[in-house]
């Protein structure tokens, strides 16, 4: 029985730790729908990319104060079908990749709002509302890469590139602006409009979150607004504290070698020469005194004989000298 209770309490445990492992892979949206304007039964498209497993995208359109799911068209015919051409609808392109399709879209949708949202069957991501627009005679720009969202420390360098390509061969060129609110509606030219290159370096000084789109144009007059970027600046992270002073203590190995060679003469003359005095005089033989009566060393036999000998030639010599005198 309690095998079985750890069982069912270890089986509990794991379902309340799977949802919150998801949600930290969750759904992230990489690329959201732009902004393009189409001529009239043009084929318009709209594309959003997602990083996840099992995706899978539900597109809705918010025309004329109504939203519809644009996905499901087995539910009848919907007010805004007949002006999307022949042919429309949702497809996927890869694993991450999703796109919708209007095969000829008419200008009775212009205003109107699409999005989608991509879910992995635990959670899902919703996209930001590309404007649909209608009008002009040449095809918009398409763009390629361009980051979803941004996060940088205060004081760090950001970029936000925008990759983009025209029909045929026009050339683009860039205006980026700026919104409070991330409303289409509701921008302004960055820097008087002196931002006109593909990549732009928004500034990071302040704390706080703002939002960047720009308007690709080509050489034939083709106009995409791209979605919007936000860029978050988070404060800038305190120092770290710097090292206790009780690191530098591993150069002690430096004053290790400088006492070794003390202790060395201090313990060799101590037991060298101990034992050498104390054995030395003992092995010598100490001189036998010969007692006479008297406390004076004796005199020994063979230097009498020569202070006698020494004596009788000082006597021969002297009469010699007295012999010689007097002649």
């Amino acid at each position: 029985m309690k095998k079985l209770f750890a069982l069912l309490l270890t089986l509990a445990l794991l379902c309340l730790l799977a949802p919150a492992s998801l949600a930290a892979e969750g759904v992230v949206i990489t690329l959201e729908p732009q902004s393009s304007t189409y001529p009239e039964y043009a084929v318009a498209s709209y594309t959003v990319k997602a990083t996840g497993s099992n995706l899978r995208a539900f597109w809705y359109l918010e025309w004329q104060g109504t939203t519809y799911d644009i996905t499901d068209l087995s539910t009848g015919m919907q007010p805004w079908e007949p002006y999307a051409g022949e042919t429309y609808g949702a497809s996927q392109e890869d694993a991450n990749t999703f796109v919708y399709f209007f095969g000829g879209i008419g200008p009775e949708l212009d205003g109107a709002w699409i999005w989608c949202v991509v879910e992995d069957g635990h959670y899902d991501a919703v996209s930001q509302k590309a404007r649909v627009s209608v009008g002009g005679n040449a095809n918009p720009p398409v763009i390629f890469e361009l980051p979803a969202r941004l996060t940088v420390e205060q004081g760090s360098a950001a970029e936000i590139r925008c990759v983009a390509t025209a029909p045929g061969d026009s050339q683009l060129s860039f205006l980026w602006y700026e919104s409070p609110n991330a409303r289409l509606e509701e921008i302004t030219a960055l820097n008087r409009g002196e931002e006109t290159g593909d990549c732009l370096f928004p500034d990071t000084t302040q704390v706080g979150t703002r939002n960047y789109l720009c308007m690709v144009t080509s050489s034939e007059g083709g106009v995409t607004y791209t979605s919007f970027v936000p860029v978050t600046v988070t404060p800038k992270a305190a120092p770290q504290p710097t090292e206790p002073p009780t690191v530098p203590p591993t150069t002690a190995p430096a004053t290790e070698p400088a006492t070794t060679p003390v202790s060395v003469p201090e313990t060799t003359p101590i037991t060298a020469p101990s034992t050498a005095p104390e054995t030395a005089p003992q092995t010598q033989p100490a001189p036998t005194p010969v007692s006479d009566g008297d406390d004076a060393a004796p005199t020994p036999w063979l230097a009498i004989a020569l202070i006698a000998v020494a004596a009788m030639g000082l006597g021969t010599g002297t009469a010699l000298l007295l012999a010689k005198r007097k002649k």
